[in-house]
């Protein structure tokens, strides 16, 4: 074993699987995990996949990728995807994946070198999450789905080894520590809204995956308290709000995954989609008075522009518009949503899963 980056490595049959996982680790080519080695013949299968559904070939470049400007060729991808574990069927959600990382809308370099503690989230939509078995339910960090564990991991792969340098190229402060980086699919079937993808302007009948640059999670936990859509609200906009949450000092995206029983209490109380995030970027709000004066040099200058000696009470809004806050439907039975804060110098991305052609890929 020679080479210094994942891509199909000639491995002597005598290696063993210590020796070889001994290797990678030496080299600075895992997430510290164990890794399926990418022989050539497991990365042919891969890239054979692609090839068949996609018309995209090994040597075929996806994107290049932030710090490094490493090229994604399909081979790359499909070994870090072999790594971690992916099953061949799961490719075509790396390649889309793979493409939005590229975008200079997301902003791959600040998530990669920030100190914030930022990683790409996918949310898959669309016929994609059933053909393999994504989990859109309950626990969607469950130990038995494989495809929503390994298309994370193998994400992570890909923006280290491909984007990143030797060695770990995140600095953030701590890290991911409340879960494992990961792929969830839309709750869709419970979700009493359109849903994120169609939002996003792309057909029902497509499949594609956004990616958000998210931080750790907080849980809204309204225990069953609220009795309408309003009280909800209510709850939710008073849950937001803190000098800690990145989004009120500038240009950021913040999201929220809601359970599928908030979603549809919201939706009984008459409210859509749209009427949820208007609320809480009017209610949702900091008091000006509430931030310490040395917390004003990290505001955007946008920001600074307008809010610069205002009245103590007056309030600061999560997001520049409505249009800014993201919903997602995920999750299981419960009253349980989360709070994304997202990396303000980075944009949410939604990319089709589609052929080279560029037609829609239709499992």
């Amino acid at each position: 074993m020679s080479a210094a980056r994942p891509e199909a490595i000639a491995m002597n049959s005598a290696d063993s699987w210590q020796d070889i996982n001994d290797w990678f680790l030496e080299q600075n080519l895992t997430d510290g995990l164990p890794i399926v080695p990418p022989t050539e013949d497991r990365v042919r299968t891969m890239t054979d996949h692609v090839h068949k559904t996609l018309g995209w070939s090994p040597g075929d470049v996806i994107g290049t990728l932030a710090p490094k400007w490493g090229a994604a060729t399909v081979e790359a991808i499909a070994a870090n995807a072999v790594m971690a574990g992916c099953l061949p069927e799961y490719m075509p959600v790396l390649i889309a994946g793979t493409q939005a990382l590229a975008l200079p809308k997301f902003n791959l370099d600040a998530v990669q070198t920030s100190t914030h503690n930022t990683s790409a989230i996918a949310v898959v939509n669309g016929p994609m999450r059933k053909a393999i078995d994504l989990n859109c339910g309950y626990n969607h960090v469950g130990s038995r789905w494989r495809s929503t564990s390994t298309i994370g991991r193998a994400l992570r792969l890909i923006m280290a080894n491909i984007g990143g340098t030797l060695g770990s190229v995140n600095i953030h402060t701590q890290g991911h520590i409340a879960r494992y980086e990961h792929c969830i699919g839309e709750n869709e079937e419970q979700s009493p809204w359109e849903p994120l993808s169609v939002e996003r302007g792309h057909p029902a009948e497509s499949s594609t995956v956004t990616l958000i640059p998210a931080c750790p999670a907080a849980m809204i936990d309204d225990n069953g308290g609220s009795q309408s859509g309003k009280d909800l609200l209510r709850t939710f906009s008073r849950s937001l709000p803190a000098v800690g949450n990145r989004n009120y000092n500038g240009e950021g995206q913040p999201a929220l995954i809601l359970c599928p029983q908030h979603a549809q209490t919201f939706a009984n109380g008459g409210y859509s989609k749209a009427d949820v995030k208007q609320f809480l970027w009017e209610r949702a709000r900091l008091r000006f008075g509430d931030i310490p004066t040395g917390n004003l040099v990290s505001f955007s200058r946008k920001n600074l522009k307008f809010y610069a000696d205002v009245d103590p009470d007056y309030g600061i809004p999560i997001a520049n518009s409505p249009d800014d806050i993201v919903i997602v439907v995920m999750g299981g039975t419960g009253t349980h949503s989360l709070s994304v804060q997202t990396q303000i110098a980075c944009k949410i991305v939604t990319v089709p899963i589609a052929r080279k052609d560029e037609s829609h890929y239709h499992p």
